[in-house]
């Protein structure tokens, strides 16, 4: 491992999966850690978990040019919103010795309160993961990662 995979988060690869859950049950949440060679050297492992909405309707607008005709322009707009935010801190700071993996089990609930998953014409909502392990630069994380909730 050089310098740069250590500065750009390639030091580590950081892994995170859930099964389905029902709002206001607890449910599971697995992070797998694991050095890409070489000593990795972390703050904390965290975890981000959020609910998202998205919308898409069409808007129309009438122009009229410049001898009077009147014509139909439409575009697609798009916007989401966070409907849910949580942020835990999984693990303390630590050592991840060359090729070693480490792994958490963390138990989550979300709210009974908060939005169910949908997938409709115009909108959805969805859950999603995120892991990561604090380091110096870049942070090795697992992406977003989709999970049911009920």
């Amino acid at each position: 491992m050089g310098l740069f995979d250590s500065l750009t988060g390639g030091a580590a690869k950081v892994f995170v999966e859930a099964g389905e859950m029902v709002r206001g049950e607890a449910g599971q949440v697995v992070i797998r850690c694991q050095s890409a060679g070489g000593e990795v050297k972390y703050d904390r492992v965290y975890l981000k978990i959020q609910g998202v909405e998205h919308v898409e309707v069409m808007d129309t607008d009438l122009v009229t040019d410049y001898d009077g005709d009147v014509h139909r322009r439409g575009e697609l707009v798009r916007a989401s919103r966070t409907t849910y935010n949580e942020e835990i801190n999984v693990a303390p700071a630590g050592v991840l010795a060359a090729n070693e993996s480490a792994q958490w089990t963390v138990d989550i609930t979300i709210p009974d309160t908060a939005n169910g998953e949908y997938n409709g014409q115009l909108a959805s909502h969805h859950y999603q993961l995120f892991a990561a392990m604090d380091c110096f630069g870049n942070d090795p994380d697992s992406g977003w990662v989709r999970f049911m909730v009920w």
